[in-house]
């Protein structure tokens, strides 16, 4: 603790354990002591510790090929995109990579911008990320109001509640964030004609319909996304957590004309779509 303190931010404040190993569900911390891994690295790692095909996938590739950037392709990249686009169910789904959920929640928001509108709709109580643009989505005043001003143009109306939703929707609406089924706020799942009625009102005002499946992806709600049981399809899916197994990878997917706003030049990620990354988020998912 003492370590921490001298040398770490208080951001987090200080742990009280020190974990320095796992294998499975169950990790094991400086003292010899055990816990079930119930956390998961907040709902990272899919396959808990130490499994075998991620710990393969990820050795057999940082010994052939480290960090490329994105000047380059390399196998990876091409075909865990093309397996997120298969997940889609659309051949017009095009991914772009990056690091984290807050990430692909940016570069969701940045490309509503390319609809040459900047009003956005999100929901109370949501989570979309820490960065700034990502907070100013976020439905949270306890996280929002320690940094503002924030990005201007953002209304918050309650989740599940189709009737603000469409009364906030306007022609001037850029983009509506939503989660599929709540994470941070509670497992709280919406009417089932909720997605449903979002879709209509997206289409009927020209906004982007983007689904946060940051939490909810992955499998973990028995589809790959969570918001299929909906029967829609959205503009703009965000990934990450689960998506790498427990490495850093987070996806921006955009379907259907949202596909073709980003040009050459108008966003990009060092280290987003990296070979070893994406060796393990292939893997995990193989698995």
């Amino acid at each position: 603790m003492k370590r921490w303190q001298r040398a770490l931010q208080d951001n987090y404040g200080t742990p009280t354990i020190e974990l320095v190993s796992g294998k499975g569900s169950v990790v094991k911390d400086s003292n010899g002591n055990t816990y079930l891994d119930f956390l998961a690295g907040i709902a990272t790692n899919v396959l808990g510790h130490a499994h075998p095909a991620v710990v393969k996938a990820v050795t057999k590739q940082i010994a052939t090929l480290g960090h490329v950037s994105n000047f380059y392709a390399h196998p990876n990249v091409l075909e865990l995109a093309e397996k997120l686009q298969k997940m889609t169910g659309d051949k017009s789904a095009r991914v772009f990579f990056c690091n984290s959920g807050a990430e692909a929640n940016e570069a969701a928001l940045k490309l509503s911008r390319k609809t040459g509108k900047y009003k956005i709709v999100a929901t109370n109580e949501s989570f979309h990320g820490r960065t700034m643009g990502a907070l100013s989505l976020t439905g949270q005043p306890s996280k929002r109001n320690p940094f503002k001003p924030l990005l201007k143009g953002i209304k918050h109306v309650p989740f599940g509640d189709s009737s603000a939703m469409k009364r906030a929707i306007t022609k001037k609406t850029a983009m509506v964030i939503v989660e599929p089924i709540m994470g941070e706020a509670g497992v709280i799942v919406p009417p089932s004609d909720y997605l449903k009625n979002l879709r209509k009102y997206c289409d009927d005002n020209g906004a982007l319909l983007v689904i946060d499946c940051v939490q909810t992806g992955m499998g973990r709600t028995g589809d790959w996304f969570g918001y299929e049981y909906s029967g829609i399809k959205p503009d703009v899916i965000t990934l990450a957590k689960g998506l790498g197994g427990g490495l850093p990878l987070g996806a921006m997917i955009a379907l259907g004309s949202a596909s073709t706003l980003f040009a050459a030049g108008d966003h990009g990620s060092t280290f987003g779509g990296n070979p070893v990354a994406t060796a393990a988020g292939e893997d995990s998912q193989a698995c």
